[in-house]
């Protein structure tokens, strides 16, 4: 397919950064590959090839992010083969600290943090998604951030 071979290289380390490891990245990017391919006979004209594919990956990975087991969190994991174990020991403790601090969040501000940084939806459509205003939605962080500031601190 066209399309991927001349975007792919843009696709696949998109994904990366996501995803985060190589094989979650090729999973998405496979499923990505196949909803473009099942999607091309009903789509008249793309304007920006590129945008477009990108758009479909990145939807993709929310969707991979969703079938994830419930005891991953907003911090992942570091890579065990290039973090040293004590550097290990103090990132999972400050995961748990984080985990805990975002726990005690109120709900609509909670929501609206798991949305925005954990889902990787803008502002925009984080606000859309809780049929809320940008503007609550940025207070929301911000009074989020103040909180998890002081929890942290």
């Amino acid at each position: 397919m066209k399309l991927v071979d001349e975007h792919g290289p843009a696709l696949a380390a998109l994904l990366r950064r996501l995803c985060r490891n190589a094989h979650d990245a090729d999973d998405v990017f496979q499923e990505t590959a196949l909803r473009v391919w099942r999607a091309l006979p009903g789509v008249p004209r793309v304007h920006n090839p590129r945008a477009w594919l990108l758009t479909i990956g990145y939807r993709t990975f929310l969707d991979s992010r969703q079938r994830r087991p419930s005891h991953e969190s907003f911090a992942e994991s570091p890579d065990p083969r290039v973090v040293a174990p004590s550097d290990q020991v103090l990132h999972i403790e400050m995961r748990e600290r984080v985990q805990q601090a975002v726990a005690k969040l109120t709900p609509g501000v909670h929501e609206v943090v798991a949305l925005h940084y954990a889902g990787g939806l803008t502002i925009r459509e984080t606000a859309e998604a809780m049929n809320l205003t940008e503007g609550t939605v940025k207070s929301r962080l911000h009074a989020a951030l103040v909180e998890l500031r002081s929890a942290l601190e």
